[in-house]
């Protein structure tokens, strides 16, 4: 089994959050969950569209 660091809480962000980073045995990425648990709305409308837009469009409504 390999390593798990979480950052908890992320500090530059209105609320709570974290962030699971789950390493291989050989020190790798292997998975990553960036955990907020309040609904802020627009993620609704980011579902389904590339990741190449998202910085686009998300930087115009949160500080985030």
């Amino acid at each position: 089994m390999g390593r798990r660091i979480t950052i908890d809480p992320i500090t530059r962000l209105e609320g709570h959050g974290k962030i699971e980073i789950f390493l291989d045995e050989a020190g790798a990425v292997d998975n990553v969950y960036f955990q907020i648990p309040e609904l802020r709305g627009f993620e609704k409308f980011c579902e389904g569209r590339p990741v190449e837009e998202l910085p686009r469009i998300v930087s115009r409504i949160c500080g985030v």
